[in-house]
């Protein structure tokens, strides 16, 4: 009764909103009645305006005569300057052609000129020349005769030279070879010196004496013959093996308590670590055959919920889940197998628009079912819909809301589905630049109806 109240004053206040546009409607009428009561008669304004249309039609032939005339004379005058015009170029270009040629003329007259005075000028220079090449001719003949003896001479020296060089060469090569033995025999003394004075170190160092008195105190003959590198051999085998044994170490019976203490403790840590790794793949194995059991035990329940509301969607056809790509429930994908009237069994992505979001509402549907939840929102899933299925989606709504506690929330802009809807909420612009939200509860508005 309050909200009928309220509407009602709303509806009153909208009234009184109105008047002032209403009184200024009327104003307007009367003043649009009054002017056109002003007028005069129509039957003597069209006959005026006949005869105005008349008059202007005689005109408007008169002036395009005049026109099309003046247009003619005109192009007339047009033509006739353009043809002096180009007469005027011409005569200028012949003017200018004949000074180009006046000037060539001039030009050729002074070039002949020149050239007989430089033929003059030439005449007497055959026999000079000729006087010339004979005697270049004859000194010629005298540098080629010379010529040849200083190649002859060069080719000898050429030959000595070359056994000079030969010569020298050879001399060089003994001279580095000479060098080079030098430079050994020089290194061979300084590393044997170097030796000798690193074995005096060496012995003096071991035996505390020097080398010359080795044989009094090992007591060996030095004249005997041995082979030093067996001894050496000998020497570096008993040095290693000596340098092997190492120093005596005081601490060891210590070192082997701790380090047996150690490898006891490390390996009852790892007994433990193996225990914990057996209770905890027990474990694994505990909660992936519950998985399994549930997720199939969800997946049964799903399919048959989504096969009963595919079915009432689309008013026959049929549907189902399929576990594909594995046999372990937890390690598998899952596909929409769906058979809409008339059509073959195929996968969702196959469908039309229209037909995939049906199916997609049947499953969403279908999950609320097996595990319900207090509110459910869809945004614009009537959209691909034509107005046939967003009735068979409308009736699904009213059947989940009868099965279900599901509070259903949809946003849409379709007027059908408005139409089914328990309330709505939206915004609507009373005037311009002014927004206001708008409540309408459609249930208490049939309730209204049928009380009165």
């Amino acid at each position: 009764m309050d909200r009928l109240n309220a509407q009602r004053e709303a509806v009153g206040q909208r009234v009184e909103d109105l008047k002032p546009v209403a009184e200024a409607s009327a104003e307007a009428l009367r003043a649009a009645e009054g002017v056109i009561a002003g007028l005069a008669d129509p039957a003597v304004l069209e006959a005026d305006v006949e005869a105005v249309r008349s008059h202007a039609s005689s005109a408007g032939s008169a002036v395009a005569d005049k026109r099309a005339e003046a247009a003619t004379r005109a192009r007339e005058t047009a033509a006739a300057r353009e043809r002096h015009g180009t007469a005027g170029r011409e005569q200028e270009e012949w003017r200018r052609r004949h000074a180009d040629a006046n000037r060539r003329l001039a030009s050729a007259v002074e070039r002949q000129g020149q050239q007989a005075a430089e033929r003059e000028q030439l005449s007497a220079e055959p026999v000079r020349l000729d006087d010339a090449i004979v005697e270049l001719e004859a000194r010629s003949r005298d540098c080629e005769r010379g010529t040849s003896a200083a190649a002859e001479a060069e080719r000898a020296a050429e030959g000595e030279v070359a056994k000079a060089a030969a010569a020298f060469a050879t001399a060089n090569e003994s001279l580095s070879s000479a060098r080079e033995r030098r430079a050994a025999a020089s290194a061979r003394a300084e590393a044997q010196e170097a030796r000798r004075t690193e074995y005096g170190r060496v012995c003096f160092e071991r035996f505390e004496c020097i080398p010359q008195r080795l044989p009094e105190k090992l007591g060996f003959d030095e004249t005997e013959a041995v082979d030093a590198d067996v001894q050496s051999a000998l020497l570096e085998r008993l040095t290693a093996e000596r340098e092997r044994i190492g120093p005596v170490n005081l601490v060891a019976e210590q070192e082997l308590a701790e380090l047996d203490e150690a490898r006891i403790k490390g390996a009852e840590e790892a007994e433990e670590l193996t225990q914990a790794i057996h209770r905890l793949r027990g474990s694994i194995g505990n909660l992936n055959r519950e998985g399994r059991v549930r997720l199939l035990d969800a997946y049964r329940q799903v399919d048959a919920h989504f096969r009963s509301l595919f079915t009432s969607l689309f008013d026959g056809g049929q549907a189902h889940l399929e576990l594909v790509e594995s046999d372990d429930p937890l390690e598998a994908g899952l596909e929409i197998m769906a058979q809409p009237p008339g059509k073959r069994l195929s996968t969702l992505t196959l469908l039309s628009g229209g037909e995939q979001a049906l199916t997609a509402v049947a499953l969403i549907f279908a999950l609320f079912l097996t595990n319900p939840a207090p509110i459910c929102v869809l945004d614009e899933v009537d959209a691909p819909l034509d107005d046939a299925n967003v009735e068979r989606f409308c009736d699904l709504l009213d059947r989940m809301t009868r099965e279900t506690d599901t509070r259903y929330l949809i946003v849409t802009h379709n007027a059908v589905t408005m139409s089914r809807m328990h309330r709505l909420y939206g915004v609507t612009m009373i005037e311009k630049g002014i927004s206001r939200l708008v409540s309408v509860d459609l249930g208490g508005a049939e309730t209204l109806l049928a009380a009165e």
